[in-house]
């Protein structure tokens, strides 16, 4: 089966990196990755490593997110009261739309509970997919989980780096961490903005 768009970017690449970084510091896993050619399979194998190392990032990432998302995952932003995301009128429009196109009745999105949206939310993705118009969303998702999992593989090479005494390379792979950070939250908002204006258009 073809990998996904948020499996290449979101667990594979983030997972190569963490491979070639733990290389540095434990040269006996090198492995394959000093090779200068692959055969097919070899390479292979080697996806199969990153992909298993980038569940293992994804998890980290996963173990980050909550406190990342202090205040609630983009998506949950439209029931904030004030809402965030959209203007007022958009929000009051994505109620009435959840409500006739998906039959979901919401009296009012101002401190709905998120555990509630949460089902809700996914089920707007589902609407849109269906609708062939998430190729923009899909792409701030994939991009989302790309930098994501660049700042959880930096932050795990930077422990090791503190591990070896190398404070220099731990600060830049900090420093690192926070900017993937920066730009996983920016993909994190594009992503909810625009699925629900996906919505609204259908």
């Amino acid at each position: 089966m073809k990998p996904t768009l948020y499996e290449q970017l979101g667990i594979i690449i983030p997972g190569s990196i963490l491979m070639f970084g733990l290389v540095l510091y434990y040269p006996e896993l090198k492995l394959l990755t000093t090779k200068d050619a692959f055969s097919v399979g070899e390479l292979g194998l080697f996806v199969l490593i990153a992909y298993a190392a980038g569940h293992l990032v994804a998890a980290i990432a996963n173990a980050l997110e909550k406190l990342f998302w202090w205040n609630g995952m983009p998506s949950d932003w439209v029931t904030h009261d004030p809402p965030a995301l959209l203007s007022a009128d958009q929000v009051e429009n994505l109620r009435t739309k959840v409500g006739t196109r998906l039959n979901i009745t919401i009296a009012k999105m101002a401190g709905y509970d998120q555990k509630k949206w949460w089902p809700v939310s996914r089920q707007i993705y589902a609407d849109v997919g269906k609708s062939g118009k998430p190729d923009r969303i899909d792409t701030f998702n994939g991009n989302y989980g790309l930098n994501r999992g660049f700042a959880s593989s930096c932050l795990v090479l930077t422990v090791v780096a503190l591990a070896h005494a190398d404070w220099l390379i731990a600060v830049g792979l900090f420093a690192a961490a926070c900017i993937y950070g920066y730009r996983a939250y920016r993909f994190g908002v594009h992503y909810a903005r625009e699925l629900y204006l996906q919505f609204l258009v259908l």
